[in-house]
């Protein structure tokens, strides 16, 4: 049985993550989002993989509403990520992007406050395995706190490279 403090953390940690997306907004133009990584994805690619998560999850819980129980999840391919060619990025703004993730987010946490506990034990299959409302948004949290941490570390590293090529540069020639 879930209690109501079990959803209002789960709640609270979306909520977070939404924060979490503003806060990269004022930082995210000065690096070089677009750049991938040796063997990783972009800035730009882990933003769009949290986007399309949190959207494949919204088509899954309009599914729900519509079928009920038993909904295979294997369908929705919720959490495959986005991987794109470098022209691909080329052509995004980031700028839209954040803002999508924000409204959709801002849309998910009003349908979430709306549902009682009930709602969150709806059981689906996956791969052969029942699991719930609950535990598809926990999942969903987690990967996302992974694809945000993933995206500190790059902006991280980009402004210590930035800073470092500062210091070079003002460094007296002999």
């Amino acid at each position: 049985m879930i209690n109501q403090q079990q959803l209002d953390h789960l709640i609270n940690d979306i909520e977070y993550l939404k924060y979490e997306i503003q806060s990269l907004n004022k930082v995210i133009s000065f690096v070089p989002y677009s750049r991938k990584p040796l063997g990783g994805e972009s800035i730009i690619e882990n933003l769009l993989s949290i986007n399309s998560t949190q959207s494949r999850i919204a088509t899954v819980l309009e599914a729900l509403k519509k079928q009920g129980e038993g909904l295979e999840l294997e369908d929705f391919l919720i959490f495959d990520r986005v991987e794109l060619t470098e022209e691909e990025v080329e052509n995004l703004s980031v700028s839209t992007v954040l803002k999508d993730i924000e409204v959709l987010r801002t849309d998910l946490i009003k349908f979430l406050r709306d549902k009682p506990p009930s709602y969150f034990e709806i059981e689906m299959t996956e791969e052969s395995k029942t699991v719930s409302v609950l535990d598809v948004l926990w999942a969903m949290v987690t990967e996302e706190r992974k694809s945000l941490k993933e995206i500190a570390q790059l902006v991280l590293t980009y402004q210590s490279d930035k800073q470092f090529q500062r210091e070079i540069a003002s460094r007296p020639k002999h």
